[in-house]
């Protein structure tokens, strides 16, 4: 038999029933229908690979083994997607900067070749080389489809341009069902043109009895231990609108590093760099602004003053305000925000938009308020504000950080004092 065809016949033709465990993911590859099967079967079947679901809806799983392999060759994270209960695509990371750290151009290189080869080895074709900056990716980078019988196999190898040469990013294999990868890769349209009409996002709103109003259908991903807060948040996002963005390319375009996250303006410059490429408009809803900073100090130590709790600020120096949010007596500085016709406007815009099904970007200093259970204590964070609730006066909201983190509610007081932006990305049609 020819090497054409090992992965067409494998793909084609079922599998024998599988064997012992083994941390591979070429069982994957074992099996054409699994693509008909509901996902819950495809993944009980496959139990040794350590997939766990995102959410408690059960439509999106991840695995993080160590010991993960394919092809008897180390590789990382595997997200596995589903839509309508059958499987859309499989996303093997290779190599990510967040993940694995930085990696020299040569030895990215290689191991670009070293997967580039097998693939050509495993199929018995070229693959088609495709545009750096056309269909897939909304960043420019190599990509290889390779169509077989049962899926296309897309190899994904992505830097960012440095002062001195390039950064490797991150390399990635994807293998998505033909139903879904003909959408991608063959239509001249490229990204967008699955993407959820603005005038459609509405029938995602969802009301309850006991007053909450909440967008449905938003996809979880999990950032790990990367502070990828921001990036996974809009990922999120773009994966609501049908857009098959990940956060590794979001990183790539935001700059953000693994330890620190990503810079709140760098952020948004990223965001409007993608929204340029996608077809969707960055709104800004809420940003801090010096003057009232300043203002807000002045009154928060007049009232400390008065009741004689927490520990003033100077207000006559410059202050970072994340320091500020802090190292302050939040009740205090609760008192002093959440009024006025600003406060208002804060849970106008989160009510408008979440009344047409739009989700909102939410950056803010964790730990202003105590949060039990949650694994980042302190610091800036970006979150999803996914609903709200009136007759409590709450929001609700969404981390990025897997099961149990996807249906939480606080505050708008307290939500909005420790507030420093509120976003929204929307589809320009």
């Amino acid at each position: 038999m020819h090497r054409l065809h090992f992965l067409a016949l494998i793909l084609v033709i079922p599998g024998p029933a599988l064997a012992a465990p083994v941390p591979d993911l070429e069982v994957l590859f074992l099996d054409a229908r699994m693509w008909e099967k509901p996902v819950g079967e495809v993944l009980q079947d496959r139990r040794p690979l350590g997939f766990r679901w995102l959410s408690t809806e059960r439509k999106d799983a991840r695995s993080t083994r160590r010991d993960l392999k394919l092809w008897d060759l180390p590789v990382g994270e595997t997200i596995l997607r589903s839509r309508n209960d059958k499987l859309h695509s499989f996303d093997i990371s290779i190599y990510n900067r967040g993940d694995n750290g930085e990696m020299t151009e040569d030895r990215f290189k290689a191991l670009t070749g070293t997967w580039h080869s097998l693939l050509v080895e495993k199929t018995g074709l070229e693959g088609e080389k495709m545009n750096r900056t056309q269909k897939g990716s909304v960043v420019s980078a190599d990509r290889w489809v390779w169509k077989c019988p049962g899926a296309f196999l897309v190899l994904t190898s992505s830097k960012s341009r440095a002062s001195r040469g390039h950064t490797p990013e991150f390399l990635k294999l994807s293998l998505v069902s033909v139903k879904y990868g003909e959408e991608i890769y063959e239509q001249r349209s490229g990204l967008t043109r699955v993407m959820t009409r603005r005038r459609d996002l509405v029938a995602n709103r969802v009301t309850r009895p006991n007053g909450d109003i909440f967008v449905q259908g938003i996809p979880m991903v999990d950032q790990g231990r990367k502070g990828y807060c921001a990036v996974a948040s809009a990922e999120r996002v773009f994966r609501y609108y049908g857009l098959p963005v990940d956060q590794h390319a979001m990183a790539q375009i935001a700059e953000s590093s693994a330890q620190g996250g990503t810079n709140p303006a760098t952020m948004i410059d990223a965001l409007k760099k993608v929204a340029g490429r996608t077809k969707t408009r960055l709104l800004v809803h809420y940003e801090l602004e010096n003057r009232k900073i300043k203002s807000e100090i002045k009154a928060y130590n007049r009232l400390i003053k008065k009741n004689k709790k927490g520990r003033e600020f100077r207000d006559d120096a410059i202050i970072p305000y994340q320091y500020f949010l802090s190292s302050c007596h939040a009740p205090t500085l609760r008192e002093v925000r959440a009024k006025g016709t600003a406060f208002d406007r804060f849970r106008k815009q989160i009510r408008d938009n979440i009344d047409t099904g739009t989700p909102l970007l939410w950056a803010l200093q964790v730990g202003v308020f105590p949060e039990p259970g949650i694994p980042q204590q302190g610091g800036g964070h970006m979150r999803i504000v996914l609903g709200y609730n009136q007759k409590t006066d709450e929001i609700i909201y969404t981390d990025s950080w897997g099961p149990g983190h996807e249906f939480k509610r606080m505050s708008a007081a307290n939500a909005y004092t420790a507030t420093m932006h509120l976003l929204t990305l929307k589809p320009s049609q």
